[in-house]
């Protein structure tokens, strides 16, 4: 068990309760790295090889989430109720099955429920640990670069489990993945090594990451340790560098100040992220002049536009059956979702993912909105949001914070209650008072 130096958190959960969920968060974190290494050195692996891999812990997770089941989780079960209807429809409008596009949208549910099975007063000890993980495969990655690579051997695991071929790696004389060296300069030039991916065997991945710490931070500082927070900002500051990642430092930097403001904000006004953020790509697309094609933010975005305004009603209803737009939409998260989903089901995702927060205390609060904020931004450039390695610990922190014991009234702020707070000694009695009888029981807790 990790010292209480590290963090405030205190226990009380069984030990399976503590430790199979965190286990199977771990694994699907270290997902393709472990893979990586079996492709490597022990038996080539196949998609089918990964696919069987991803199944099998999303089932588990399931299985965790039936034995341990609270009300709280019925709202993610009727978002997977809505996702398999969509697929359903969007098979038989196709006649084809397709269900890369169903486990695309179900990690989602999947990880928020088996996070709701987990004492949240565990939580900074699990993040804890993959953060050491991360920083420790990062040094090796910088400072022995060519043992890195003999380990994972990242570009014949991704040939072998994912369909790239040879010439897609730009750099064909490194073995890393196709972006870790970038054609023009980096961002944090005063770095001179490629991009690193540590553990996401891609540097993409790793700012995903880092983006999640960092709202992860800000939801609770206020719990964590002084070594706690040293140790999860500075290897955060570290990895971010290391990464390059544009996206990341700016999308970490609106997270933290989101965070100062986000308990005054109006209930669930998370909501407009998504739709603001695609109004401004418009918006700058058209003032801006940006062109698509070119491999940055303006020209990702420029992308994200004209993409949309091709779309017809068949892409829209998410029952396209051109390959082209398909291909194209991977350098565009809300393309991807409203092709693969259809806009009424992508409205729906978001709507579950900020309505389906309690908002009941500012950790619930500053995480949804960081979670959507991080969102809103990546799903301008990519889809990368959606992989497992970095997927399941983004949803498995929001199930686990959103799992709570109490409503802890009194921690919500007077500009979100509308109420006066007493002053001195009566207004502890008056907290003390309400949170006995006003607070709702715990929900599927039976202790």
């Amino acid at each position: 068990m990790m010292s209480t130096a590290w963090t405030n958190d205190t226990t009380s959960d069984s030990a399976g309760l503590r430790v199979v969920p965190a286990l199977l968060l771990i694994l699907a974190v270290l997902f393709n790295p472990l893979l990586a290494i079996v492709n490597a050195h022990v038996t080539p692996l196949n998609q089918a090889s990964v696919v069987g891999a991803e199944l099998a812990l999303v089932i588990a997770a399931h299985i965790v989430a039936g034995l341990n089941y609270r009300p709280q989780m019925l709202t993610w079960y009727a978002l997977v109720a809505v996702l398999l209807v969509f697929a359903t429809y969007r098979w038989i409008a196709l006649e084809q099955v397709e269900a890369k596009y169903l486990r695309d949208v179900l990690l989602i549910p999947t990880f928020i429920v088996l996070g709701m099975t987990f004492d949240k007063r565990n939580l900074t000890r699990v993040v804890l640990a993959i953060h050491a993980i991360m920083l420790i495969v990062l040094v090796l990655e910088a400072v022995n670069t060519a043992a890195y690579s003999d380990l994972f051997r990242i570009q014949d695991y991704y040939i072998s489990t994912r369909g790239y071929e040879v010439a897609d790696f730009w750099n064909k004389q490194s073995d890393l993945y196709v972006s870790a060296t970038r054609p023009d300069s980096r961002m944090f030039s005063f770095i001179d090594l490629h991009r690193l991916s540590s553990i996401f065997l891609e540097p993409v991945s790793l700012g995903n990451y880092c983006v999640i710490v960092t709202a992860f931070v800000c939801a609770r500082y206020s719990r964590l340790s002084v070594t706690a927070r040293a140790f999860l900002i500075g290897g955060t500051l570290v990895a971010l560098v290391g990464c390059d990642g544009r996206l990341a430092a700016a999308a970490s930097i609106l997270i933290i100040a989101a965070s100062l403001a986000a308990p005054y904000l109006p209930r669930h006004s998370a909501l407009v992220y998504l739709p603001g953020a695609v109004g401004a790509a418009f918006l700058l697309t058209s003032l801006g002049h940006f062109q698509p094609g070119e491999d940055n933010f303006s020209g990702r975005i420029a992308h994200t536009v004209d993409l949309l305004s091709q779309f017809g009603l068949d892409e829209y209803l998410g029952v396209s059956d051109q390959p082209k737009l398909l291909s194209q939409a991977v350098d565009s998260g809300v393309a991807y979702l409203i092709i693969t989903q259809s806009v009424l089901a992508f409205a729906a995702l978001w709507t579950f993912i900020v309505l389906g927060s309690a908002e009941r205390n500012r950790e619930q609060i500053r995480f949804t909105h960081a979670t959507a904020i991080y969102l809103s931004l990546v799903m301008m450039v990519s889809y990368a949001f959606l992989t497992i390695k970095t997927a399941a610990l983004l949803w498995f922190i929001y199930g686990a914070l959103q799992r709570s014991r109490q409503a802890e009234p009194a921690k919500v702020p007077r500009a979100r209650t509308g109420h006066h707070r007493p002053s001195g000694r009566l207004s502890s009695a008056a907290a003390a008072l309400a949170a006995r009888t006003s607070a709702p029981a715990p929900l599927g807790d039976a202790r």
